[in-house]
């Protein structure tokens, strides 16, 4: 896999910040300053602490 289609897949994966609000809120923000304000919070700034890991339980260390 190349580093360009690589990049592509984490892209399409990683969670947009409307989709953590979507995922806790169980619908869409209705606006930008939804959003916004909904981050403002404990519940939003709790939601948006996460840490990226590889797909990979091996990581890069199992690559030949």
């Amino acid at each position: 896999m190349s580093a360009k289609e690589k990049e592509k897949l984490e892209k399409v994966q990683a969670p947009t910040l409307q989709d953590l609000f979507e995922g806790v809120k169980g619908r869409r923000p209705k606006s930008l300053d939804e959003l916004n304000e909904w981050l403002a919070t404990d519940e939003g700034k709790e939601a948006t602490i996460f840490e990226s890991t590889s797909a990979s339980r091996w990581g890069e260390v199992g690559r030949s």
